[in-house]
C-alpha cells in the first residue's frame, strides 16, 4: 500500500463467524482497529446463514472449525446456494490447523484467502485489502463457484481441461494429515497471480 493511499472501512459490514468467544473478540478488536464499525457476530455456519439470507454483508471471516456447519460449508453455501446479493462477498477462513489439504478445502469452498492462527493484524489488513483491490474473475460452472483459483502463472494443464490435475484425489477421500503451512505458503496457493496467455 502506497503512504499516500487512503482506504476506509467505516461504511464496511463484516460477519465474523466463530464458535470460540475469545477467538471472536481478537477478531472484532483487530477490525475495530481499522476503522471497521459495523461488525455482525455469529457462534456457528447456521447463525450465520440466517444472518446472510436476511441481509447482506461486505466481509465475511470464519472460523474453519466450528459445531454444526463449518467455515468451509458455510463459504460453500453462500457460493452455491447464497442469494445474488451475498454470493460474491469476500470471504476469509481464519483457523490455527493449515496443512495442505485444509488450505486446499479453503480454496475449493470458493473462500478468497485462508488466514493461520494466531491470527497477526497486518496480514488481515492486507488481505483485505487484496481482496478489495482484486480484478480476480469470479467464477460460476459446475463444479466451482468463488473466486478463480488458478495460481502461480498457470491455468488448467493443457492434459487435463476439465481443470483437474494429475495429483487431484476424488472429494470422497479421507483427508490427508501433514504439517501446517506458512502464512507464505497459504499465500502461494491463494494469492491471485495472473496466468500466462
Amino acid at each position: 500500500m502506497q503512504p499516500s493511499t487512503y482506504f476506509s472501512l467505516d461504511k464496511a459490514k463484516a460477519l465474523i463467524v466463530d464458535g470460540n468467544s475469545q477467538s471472536m473478540d481478537i477478531l472484532v478488536s483487530v477490525l475495530t482497529s481499522f476503522g471497521l464499525r459495523n461488525i455482525v457476530r455469529k457462534a456457528n455456519g447456521k447463525e450465520a446463514q440466517d444472518e446472510l439470507k436476511a441481509r447482506p454483508v461486505d466481509l465475511i471471516l470464519t472460523d474453519a472449525n466450528m459445531p454444526q456447519m463449518d467455515g468451509y460449508d458455510l463459504i460453500r453455501w453462500v457460493r452455491t446456494e447464497g442469494s445474488e446479493a451475498v454470493r460474491m462477498t469476500p470471504a476469509i477462513i481464519v483457523t490455527a490447523h493449515t496443512p495442505k489439504s485444509k488450505v486446499e478445502k479453503a480454496r475449493d469452498c470458493g473462500a478468497n484467502f485462508i488466514i493461520a492462527k494466531p491470527i497477526a493484524p497486518a496480514i488481515i489488513l492486507e488481505r483485505i485489502l487484496w481482496v478489495a483491490r482484486a480484478d480476480r474473475l469470479f467464477i460460476e460452472c459446475d463444479v466451482y463457484v468463488g473466486p478463480d483459483r488458478r495460481w502461480r502463472n498457470a491455468g488448467p494443464p493443457v492434459e487435463h481441461p476439465d481443470g483437474r490435475r494429475r495429483d487431484d484425489k476424488p472429494a470422497d477421500l479421507g483427508e490427508a494429515s501433514g504439517e501446517n503451512m506458512s502464512q507464505a505458503e497459504l499465500d502461494l496457493m491463494i494469492k491471485p497471480q495472473r496466468s500466462a496467455g
